[in-house]
């Protein structure tokens, strides 16, 4: 069992929530206040855990890309009117940053055509329209520890950050009703991500260290905290953009050590810098997102990085060992 957010404030003595007892006093009503959500790319890492989050309150529509692909302008069109849905939640994307490098035609077409079909689409049917963006629109140049803020001006470095900014301007030129959510350094129960590769890597048996980037710092988020903030912002009316992340940094090799430690995984690392991995793309080395506006809003739900951690490892370490060590054989 997942640790519900904020139990105490949330439930009363018996463990009903105040929307507990709405569904209970007038069905009516909550009906009215239910949600018709569509998400694209729900088999994915942040769009899997969005789908059983909201659908515990919300009606979700979950179709695959055979179903509607977002590069398609008369599909998309086509499936709104049919849908006729609240809100459409974009979790569909080119997230290999590599891979973007060199794939430029399927990047646009995914990265930038898709999301602006899904704005024009979304305020020709009325609805909301919520569209997951990224920290690697920044350049990272800014001295550590100072974050980024939502109306700092984008400088991204490379093609899969460049392609996630001019995303961020299709779905401002094209719908009036938007959340632009950017977020970095997710992890979660399914798709890969930094914890399971450290977790794989760990439980190989080899002579050299694991050598894990100590200059390159981020918030690591859950992708079901992150979840569940989309869910507040939603039922809160949220509007525009906003940075979401977990609180407090670490760099990649405290955040690697950490997870080996906690998991009880006995593996050699040494810390080395971002700069000996030969990578295609170049990475922000400053990855921090303060969640100002969700603050200034009051509606932030998002915890320190360890906490969650924790409570993700405590749950998921087990099953994460063993599909690593499956992949060993």
């Amino acid at each position: 069992m997942l640790v519900s957010l904020d139990y105490s404030k949330s439930h009363d003595k018996d463990g009903h929530t105040k929307k507990d007892e709405l569904k209970y006093l007038n069905p009516k009503v909550w009906e009215q206040l239910k949600m018709k959500i569509l998400i694209l790319g729900s088999t994915g890492m942040l769009g899997s855990e969005c789908k059983r989050v909201l659908s515990q309150e919300h009606e979700v529509i979950a179709p695959n890309k055979n179903e509607l692909d977002i590069i398609s302008w008369d599909g998309v069109i086509e499936k709104l009117q049919e849908v006729s849905p609240d809100v459409v939640l974009n979790c569909a994307g080119f997230t290999d940053v590599d891979a973007c490098e060199k794939e430029d035609f399927a990047v646009r077409k995914i990265n930038v055509e898709g999301p602006r079909n899904l704005a024009q689409c979304s305020a020709r049917v009325q609805c909301k329209l919520i569209h997951i963006s990224t920290d690697y629109v920044f350049d990272g140049q800014k001295m550590m520890p100072q974050p980024y803020f939502e109306d700092d001006t984008p400088s991204p470095l490379s093609a899969y950050g460049k392609s996630k900014m001019e995303s961020e301007i299709a779905v401002r030129e094209n719908s009036p009703n938007y959340i632009i959510i950017r977020t970095g350094w997710l992890y979660g129960v399914n798709g890969k991500n930094f914890v399971k590769s450290i977790v794989t890597q760990g439980l190989k048996k080899k002579s050299k260290a694991l050598r894990v980037a100590n200059d390159q710092f981020g918030s690591p988020t859950w992708t079901y905290r992150l979840a569940l903030q989309i869910k507040e912002l939603l039922e809160k009316g949220g509007v525009g953009t906003y940075h979401t992340t977990a609180e407090g940094y670490c760099s990649r090799f405290e955040y690697a050590k950490y997870i080996l430690s906690e998991l009880g995984i006995n593996a050699s690392i040494e810390p080395c810098s971002i700069k000996d991995f030969k990578k295609s793309a170049k990475r922000p080395t400053n990855c921090l997102l303060e969640n100002r506006l969700l603050k200034k809003e009051g509606i932030s739900v998002m915890r320190d990085w360890k906490k969650d951690l924790d409570t993700f490892l405590k749950e998921f370490g087990e099953k994460l060992i063993k599909e690593a060590r499956v992949k060993k054989h």
